[in-house]
């Protein structure tokens, strides 16, 4: 299968998931209230459940020391691509900047990951959401509340995404490991995970005026940094960093091409941001990643 088509089926599949919470929204089989407690539920319980299942894997010293390396280029690119934004952009609203910082890394990630590096290659992308969690519940949270309060060292640590890594990494040290019923628990819920974000997000959007978001030209802007700016950026940052590192230049990059991630919008409903702003950029960066992510991968096989 050719990237363009993991990267069609994706997209396709993450509309028609959309379509369905669009549909429920408008028949009213869901209400504000209703989407306010799945939002809450993917962020304290399936989201941490992703995490803790990435790490159902032997210890060995060669995957610790891969997870170590990941960890730093992942935290380098996204400090570098936040301090970025943060100075060109400031004058963004809070969620247009979130959206610009973080990508839908997990879901568009895995797919393509799987495909041009092969299924092992999915554990080195756990060191970039694990960097990707420790920001976005402190600084990430922080552009869009504007609130100092969780740069704090006690909401650094006690949040589901910190908590949730630091039971991933007992998993991952420990000779034993989750028995397979409840490991088959955590991962039926962490598969939760798009499903249920893109069902909130089409009820967004079926709020929305459609017209508005296609002739919107601010979306198209914030559109072209997040896909084709952004991982240019750190494709260029990448061709310093040495060849035996290339599994994991890869996955970052692969993740750093992603659209906005879907949080974008499920933090603006949980704290009271602009929540169609994020819904209409999510929307537009998938449906145009359809077209950047082949571009940007067929570049960088040119370039490496």
């Amino acid at each position: 299968m050719s990237l363009f088509e993991i990267v069609f089926n994706q997209v396709v599949l993450m509309f028609m998931l959309m379509l369905a919470g669009g549909i429920s929204y408008k028949m009213k089989w869901i209400n504000e209230d209703g989407v306010r407690q799945i939002s809450n539920l993917l962020l304290f319980v399936i989201n941490p459940m992703t995490m803790i299942g990435a790490y159902q894997t032997t210890f060995t010293m060669d995957k610790l020391q891969a997870l170590v390396h990941g960890f730093i280029v992942s935290n380098v690119v996204l400090i570098i691509g936040i301090f970025i934004i943060s100075h060109v952009f400031k004058n963004y609203d809070g969620i247009e900047k979130y959206g610009l910082c973080f990508s839908n890394c997990g879901f568009m990630g895995i797919p393509i990951i799987k495909a041009v590096l092969g299924d092992g290659a999915v554990f080195y992308l756990s060191s970039y959401l694990v960097a990707v969690n420790l920001i976005v519940w402190t600084y990430g949270i922080y552009l869009v509340t504007h609130d100092k309060s969780y740069f704090s060292i006690k909401k650094a640590i006690l949040n589901p995404g910190t908590i949730s890594v630091l039971l991933g990494l007992i998993v991952f040290f420990s000779p034993v490991k989750l028995p397979p019923l409840l490991y088959e628990g955590v991962n039926t819920l962490g598969n939760l995970n798009t499903p249920l974000a893109m069902i909130v997000l089409g009820s967004y959007i079926a709020k929305m005026d459609l017209k508005e978001l296609v002739l919107n030209v601010r979306m198209y802007m914030l559109s072209f940094i997040r896909l084709i700016v952004y991982p240019l950026g750190v494709l260029l940052l990448f061709i310093f960093l040495p060849e035996d590192l290339y599994i994991i230049k890869m996955t970052v990059l692969i993740a750093s091409m992603a659209p906005a991630a879907v949080n974008t919008m499920i933090f603006a409903i949980q704290f009271d941001g602009d929540s169609k702003l994020g819904a209409g950029f999510v929307s537009l960066s998938s449906l145009l990643s359809l077209f950047t992510m082949p571009v940007i991968l067929g570049l960088t096989s040119i370039l490496w």
